[in-house]
């Protein structure tokens, strides 16, 4: 599912090649808390998520150049990240392409599977941000996911947390869904693509006749020509289908 509707893409000073290539960008490999002033490993405790939600982060929202370009224009921002591995989903491909011409990633039921993931702790101020950036209401639907089993860094659990969930679905590559091999996970048991690959098998897969960095240009330049690739993708994407899924909006 597609529109026309406007994508935020904060400004960034990678050339468009690199920005597409690098998602979803350097993860740390612990819990940390992000401000203006860049990241610091933390043990994530009751006194900094107070009244925050959490949200599930499993792509490039786990890692601090991205939440640094999506907050750029904030004055003030804190955010509290904590590593979690949850269990009977993947993170995946999306077919989805980004406004910066990346192939993005979703969270995935998978039966057997237990994948590195991120809870990212929001203020309500933080929320709308991320909203406008993850294209709330036109290219994911924002919900609640409960029935999980979600263990978090530093000790306790989540069995709910909020998630954007891609309308259009998983990208289907014969068939079958494509871990990011950026992510860990035990059990996956379909192949791992890291971000280079994926973006080479879809421009494939749409029969461009250029360079893979043109269709990365083109795709990053002109929003409409994005969309409608995109489309193409969704033809036969897998559908995200969860019991426990609940959308808001």
């Amino acid at each position: 599912m597609t529109t026309d509707a406007p994508m935020f893409v904060p400004p960034s000073d990678l050339d468009p090649v690199e920005r597409a290539m690098g998602y979803p960008y350097a993860i740390p490999a612990c819990s940390y808390v992000f401000d203006k002033a860049g990241w610091r490993p933390a043990e994530i405790d009751g006194a900094l998520t107070a009244g925050r939600r959490p949200v599930l982060a499993c792509g490039s929202n786990r890692a601090p150049d991205q939440l640094a370009r999506k907050y750029f224009d904030f004055d003030a921002v804190t955010i509290p990240v904590q590593r979690g591995w949850l269990r009977e989903f993947d993170v995946v491909y999306a077919a989805h392409i980004t406004g910066y011409g990346s192939v993005s990633a979703c969270p995935m039921p998978a039966p057997g599977v237990r994948v590195e993931v991120a809870v990212t702790w929001l203020s309500d101020d933080l929320m709308a941000r991320m909203h406008e950036t993850e294209g709330r209401g036109y290219s994911y639907d924002y919900a609640v996911l409960s029935g999980l089993d979600l263990a978090l860094e530093g000790g306790g659990a989540l069995n709910e947390v909020y998630a954007y969930i891609h309308r259009g679905g998983a990208l289907n590559a014969g068939g079958r869904l494509v871990g990011l091999a950026e992510i860990a996970a035990r059990g996956r048991p379909w192949p791992s693509w890291p971000q280079p690959r994926a973006i080479a098998e879809v421009h494939r897969r749409l029969g461009h006749t250029g360079t893979v960095e043109d269709f990365i240009r083109e795709n990053a330049a002109d929003r409409a020509l994005c969309l409608a690739r995109e489309a193409g993708l969704q033809q036969d994407a897998h559908a995200f289908a969860y019991d426990g899924s609940r959308v808001i909006g």
